[in-house]
């Protein structure tokens, strides 16, 4: 089963945010947000919690699985309002979130989506560059949390869609949160966007297909449960496998990196580019290098 919308997912996580932007509360003895979405979504959030009637002080942590713009920008405010919570994320991301460049795109970006949404609830704009983000925790591979109750959860390093990638497992739930590590899941297809090392992202899926989950909670678009859930590492190997034929064959034809791209544009057009979250320019940026790494030209 897919499911779209925000709601349960196993007995103790909760699918919360928008469908495009999606974060999880897995709930043991004391609870973990797992993705940190964007700024925007803070409102949804906090009245999806409030509902749950939920002890905020409860939720200790926030999980951070990549450093891209659309996935940690409630982090800032959350931390900042609920001084208990601890955001935690691997060094390799921990040491991007110094880069002042990094913190740009974050910011602005989250403040775009902030402003367009009308903010009707007042969350406050990122000031992430000049405050720094909050970084409490580093989760180094096959790092473990216990949450008690059993919820016990499980780091393991996937880069290739970036390169500070991670994926958490959850053996009590057979839930496996892998953020963007295996592809993003669109209507149409497995969107296989090894942006940063096409071979690390395969390698990636291939470990995450290891773990047996057969809940898959995505960053957008919601969560896949049985049978969907059991099938989907096998679909994004597939789909992997068959994107990086067709990006080293267009090539082959074109020998044009921007045609390539072009052509290429049309499959991967979704609902995140309607919008806004992967912007035509942003996608074609990306499009191109993964043509460049798998012709091996870079």
């Amino acid at each position: 089963m897919w499911i779209k919308e925000p709601g349960p997912v196993t007995d103790n996580t909760e699918f919360l945010g928008r469908p495009e932007i999606c974060t999880y509360l897995l709930k043991g003895d004391i609870y973990s947000l797992i993705g940190g979405g964007m700024a925007h979504v803070v409102p949804d959030v906090l009245k999806q919690v409030e509902n749950l009637k939920v002890d905020i002080e409860r939720i200790r942590y926030l999980v951070v699985l990549h450093t891209h713009y659309d996935h940690l920008g409630m982090a800032p405010y959350l931390s900042r309002h609920w001084p208990w919570l601890k955001v935690a994320i691997s060094s390799v991301g921990a040491s991007i979130l110094k880069n002042r460049n990094a913190l740009k795109v974050i910011e602005d970006r989250n403040n775009e989506f902030i402003e367009a949404d009308n903010n009707p609830e007042g969350i406050e704009p990122l000031n992430i560059v000049e405050n720094g983000f909050p970084v409490h925790h580093i989760f180094h591979e096959r790092a473990e949390m216990d949450l008690g109750n059993k919820i016990k959860l499980y780091i393991l390093d996937t880069p290739g869609h970036s390169v500070c990638s991670q994926s958490l497992y959850v053996p009590k739930e057979y839930a496996l949160f892998p953020s963007d590590s295996m592809g993003v899941l669109t209507e149409n297809q497995i969107m296989p966007v090894g942006s940063s090392n096409y071979d690390q992202f395969q390698e990636s899926i291939e470990r995450l297909s290891k773990t047996g989950a057969e809940n898959i909670c995505l960053e957008h678009f919601g969560a896949l449960t049985p049978p969907d859930g059991g099938e989907f590492a096998q679909k994004a190997k597939k789909s992997a496998e068959a994107f990086r034929e067709k990006m080293i064959l267009i090539f082959k034809e074109t020998n044009d990196l921007d045609e390539t791209a072009n052509t290429l544009y049309v499959d991967f057009k979704c609902r995140l580019s309607d919008l806004g979250l992967l912007p035509e320019n942003l996608m074609k940026d990306i499009l191109k290098r993964m043509i460049l790494f798998v012709n091996r030209l870079r």
